[in-house]
């Protein structure tokens, strides 16, 4: 990419742009785009949210202002691209095509340590009115900056979803808001001896490893809701989402293919960027 060509989209050059990154409100713009490219893509909810942070602060109709303006423009043409991108996806055809599978020796050794902390974990959640359940990754870093790679559970109880259903409506399936939002993590050794084996360079293979380690995880809780694991428990079964800290539609796919999609309401599909067919929103206005 010509950086000078895009910085001249907002009459800017490299001296300009090294003040202006200065600005409180774009550098937590900047973090959320990259904490978005780095999920995945942008999602329209995504847009909106970023144009939020970069609202200019004065009416003076100065140069600041008129490169805010710019920015703003930019991130709604990403977000008519995203618009489209998610309306061509169709979610019975992507769940009908996925089909998570260990794919060597390697990974069949690590999905069976993944099905066995599940079970263990889940086990161990204190509660008994569990309804959801999430498995996630992040990279973390320790007190001396040393990262650490971390594959993670996180569980909500009815209590909890109650609560966040009178406190935030629509926000009831944000992993942020449950119970306990990192229960337990897999243990450290064969995680890495799964990634020593596989060749993963976290930094140049991440986003490769991570939708792997998704898959894997989405295969061991198929094997888990096939013995009733969930419905032994809890009398009920439990949907178990595999994602990170954002939702994007292969959530819903992975959520969809693991647990069947009667377990999760229209509001998730929603944060998932999914939205009502024509033919269903006409049925309901006829209803």
């Amino acid at each position: 990419m010509d950086l000078s060509k895009l910085l001249g989209q907002f009459g800017l050059d490299a001296d300009s742009l090294q003040d202006m990154m200065q600005d409180p409100k774009v550098q937590t713009m900047m973090n959320k785009l990259s904490g978005i490219m780095t999920q995945g893509g942008i999602m329209p909810g995504d847009v909106e949210d970023l144009v939020g942070e970069i609202e200019p602060d004065g009416e003076d109709g100065g140069d600041s202002t008129d490169i805010f303006g710019k920015m703003q423009d930019l991130m709604g043409d990403m977000g008519d691209l995203g618009n489209y991108l998610y309306e061509e996806i169709d979610l019975d055809e992507e769940v009908a095509a996925y089909d998570p599978q260990p794919e060597d020796a390697a990974d069949r050794k690590f999905m069976a340590v993944l099905k066995e902390w599940i079970a263990q974990t889940v086990r161990e959640i204190p509660a008994q009115d569990v309804c959801m359940l999430e498995i996630g990754y992040h990279e973390a870093f320790d007190a001396e900056d040393q990262v650490h790679y971390e594959i993670w559970l996180a569980y909500n109880t009815e209590e909890t979803a109650a609560k966040n259903r009178e406190r935030f409506a629509q926000e009831v399936w944000n992993w942020i808001n449950w119970t306990d939002d990192q229960f337990r993590l897999v243990p450290d050794e064969p995680f890495a001896a799964w990634r020593e084996a596989q060749g993963y360079d976290e930094e140049n293979d991440g986003d490769e490893m991570i939708q792997r380690i998704y898959d894997l995880a989405a295969a061991a809780v198929i094997e888990l809701h096939k013995e009733r694991f969930t419905e032994q428990l809890f009398g009920r079964k439990v949907p178990v989402i595999i994602e990170g800290y954002e939702y994007y539609q292969k959530t819903a796919i992975r959520a969809v293919k693991v647990n069947g999609e009667e377990l999760f309401d229209a509001a998730f599909f929603s944060d998932c960027g999914f939205e009502p067919d024509d033919e269903d929103e006409t049925a309901d206005d006829e209803a």
